[in-house]
């Protein structure tokens, strides 16, 4: 638990963000690192504070439009044990406990670290093949290095804006900062599969199954450049 927990610190402190999955169990009695023992729990190292964790979605209807928590499996999330809630995270996570967002039974960690953190496609994922077919795939795997390509993309947002002198650094306070500029996610839950007894509720605002939501890139774009652009530091 050590050694990813101090290069993740390590890395936030440098100014580079690490994407993580945050799993396909959901956050009942069954997770990444097997058995929780009654409580929920989330999968480890997505609940790390320094990782940005990424749960996955799914179209409410056919393959476009409005998304919900994927369908068929549990986006990985919840609280931790091991982490306290970072301050980047604590109104919005606070906002969402309010709401009495739990389903079935089992304890949690009321001042863990929440996970996930942004959420993107991750269910009929559709992928090209080295031989050129097409297949479809699923798993937070699938929307995680998509949401890696969109940091890409927003930092050379951040390094336009600021001339080459600043780059996005470690992306988790900006994102909480401008909740505004994801698409919310507010049907489904992870409460699905070997998990389906237990888990969480998506709702309006930041939740414990899709977090933020998904990215509205023409509104973290002008976000980062606002950021970016201006005399404060970003990284």
């Amino acid at each position: 638990t050590l050694f990813p927990y101090t290069t993740l610190f390590r890395s936030g402190a440098m100014g580079i963000t690490v994407v993580i999955a945050s799993g396909d169990d959901g956050s009942g009695g069954i997770s990444r690192q097997g058995s929780n023992n009654g409580k929920l729990s989330p999968s480890f190292p997505a609940s790390i504070p320094y990782a940005l964790a990424v749960g996955s979605t799914f179209f409410d209807s056919g393959l476009s439009g409005e998304e919900q928590a994927t369908t068929q499996f549990g986006s990985g999330g919840g609280f931790s044990y091991d982490y306290k809630m970072p301050s980047y995270q604590s109104s919005a996570v606070k906002a969402y406990l309010a709401k009495n967002p739990k389903t079935g039974t089992g304890t949690f960690a009321k001042n863990g670290r929440g996970s996930p953190d942004v959420a993107l496609l991750g269910e009929q994922f559709a992928v090209v093949t080295g031989t050129g077919s097409t297949i479809v795939v699923g798993g937070t795997s699938a929307s995680t290095p998509s949401w890696a390509a969109v940091i890409s993309l927003l930092n050379e947002e951040c390094l336009s804006a600021s001339s080459g002198k600043k780059t996005l650094g470690f992306v988790n306070p900006l994102f909480y900062q401008n909740a505004d500029a994801f698409n919310d996610i507010t049907q489904g839950s992870n409460a699905i599969g070997e998990n389906e007894a237990s888990g969480w509720k998506c709702t309006k605002g930041w939740d414990a199954a899709t977090g933020l939501g998904t990215p509205n890139f023409p509104k973290l774009q002008s976000a980062v450049r606002k950021a970016c652009g201006s005399a404060s530091v970003v990284v």
